[in-house]
């Protein structure tokens, strides 16, 4: 199976919109939320002890929790570009955390 390479960190914010000097703090803390989710996984996958369980919790965290706020951003960050790798980022680390779950399990 062809496993996606993961980046180092999430997607850094694109420059604001024009006319605008910096982003909201509204932005600023949802990217920081998904930052945050995101660090807490790639740190989780590279344990070589990582349960199934907790595998899971963080999939399912970053699927139910983290996506709807990626969503939420969509309309104010209006850059499809960035919207769309930071989607590409998160399936990519999802898939990862149910792969090795699967593996922890022996499945």
């Amino acid at each position: 199976m062809l496993v996606p390479i993961l980046p180092l960190s999430f997607p850094t914010l694109p420059d604001p919109l024009p006319g605008e000097l910096h982003w909201s703090a509204n932005v600023i803390s949802a990217h920081n939320i998904i930052s945050e989710a995101y660090h807490h996984a790639t740190r989780l996958l590279r344990q070589e002890d990582g349960d199934a369980l907790r595998l899971r919790i963080h999939s399912k965290r970053i699927f139910r929790r983290i996506i709807p706020i990626l969503e939420a951003l969509e309309p104010e960050v209006d850059n499809p570009g960035w919207i769309s790798k930071s989607a590409h980022v998160l399936a990519g680390v999802m898939a990862q955390l149910e792969t090795c779950a699967f593996a922890a399990d022996g499945t």
